[in-house]
């Protein structure tokens, strides 16, 4: 398996994690696939058919010494391929933005209104009514337009007062990089990644009792050391990028690359710390109930 279809394979299990825990309906979501010039939609599992017959089928005329035509065949089959994975990168984007913007519209609280409870809450009905905005695809389901779901629940507008700034800029930052063409998919999962850990990290921290050392550590991250890094990196030129080096010989796009990598080994540091504070606080809640309600042998 290539390096592009695991990134891939991580930014959809990312996803499907992120439906199942913020209760989202999938099918208020662009829907991955194509749509024809006639206005007719195609599903992925289709197109994926399609593509692999026609994989075999190019191979197959070079087994049976079909040379030239072949040849034409793999390089559209090449080309559209490329097409295909292009065009499904902007729609995973815009699934993205449209998930980031249910989260938001629910501050950021997952379906059954704890920060570990697994539900089947209904979806904002903002969101799910929402008509399709101008351009989307005839295919695609009620409210599957991202503009229409920025609409409906904007970061930091009305719908997401109740997030915290920390998780309002967590938000503002994953679209800026989901919206942006300078990031690779790798990097969009990664940031992904970050987020995964980072929302509900948030959320433990702002609970009665987190270490606020601990807290300030956790909305650091969100609110200043992650824009920075995306601000850095797209404040340089885009031919620079991937070419040019620094005294420390990366290229621009390694060094975010790097930073990145820093900031999640950072999160789950911190994650492990907050797990720390919640075994001792059960420890300790045993101990005062032991001193508490343990019968003394003077009662015997």
């Amino acid at each position: 398996m290539s390096k592009e279809d695991q990134d891939d394979d991580k930014a959809a299990a990312a996803e499907a994690r992120e439906i199942e825990r913020y209760g989202i309906d999938e099918r208020t979501l662009t829907p991955l696939g194509l749509t024809t010039p006639g206005g007719r939609y195609v599903p992925e599992v289709v197109v994926n058919v399609v593509r692999f017959t026609w994989l075999g089928a190019w191979i197959a005329l070079f087994m049976w010494g079909a040379t030239p035509v072949a040849l034409v065949v793999m390089f559209a089959w090449i080309a559209a391929n490329g097409a295909y994975a292009k065009h499904r990168q902007t729609l995973r984007r815009e699934r993205r933005r449209q998930i980031q913007a249910h989260i938001a519209a629910r501050g950021g609280i997952p379906a059954g209104g704890g920060s570990d409870v697994l539900g089947a809450a209904g979806v904002p009905a903002a969101l799910a009514s929402a008509p399709p905005a101008p351009g989307s695809s005839p295919g695609s389901p009620p409210g599957a337009s991202p503009v229409a779901a920025e609409q409906a629940a904007p970061v930091g507008g009305p719908t997401s007062l109740s997030a915290s700034p920390a998780e309002r800029a967590l938000s503002r930052t994953l679209r800026r990089v989901e919206s942006s063409e300078r990031f690779e998919r790798r990097d969009v999962v990664l940031v992904g990644e970050l987020a995964d850990v980072l929302f509900p990290l948030l959320a433990k921290v702002a609970e009665p009792g987190a270490d606020p050392l601990v807290r300030q550590d956790v909305e650091t991250i969100a609110t200043d050391h992650l824009p920075d890094s995306v601000d850095a990196f797209l404040a340089l030129p885009a031919e620079h990028v991937r070419t040019s080096r620094n005294t420390a010989g990366r290229t621009p796009l390694e060094e975010l690359r790097r930073q990145l990598d820093l900031l999640l080994t950072g999160c789950e540091q911190l994650q492990e710390a907050v797990l720390r504070s919640d075994v001792a606080r059960q420890q300790a809640q045993s101990r005062f109930l032991e001193e508490k309600f343990r019968p003394s042998g003077l009662d015997l």
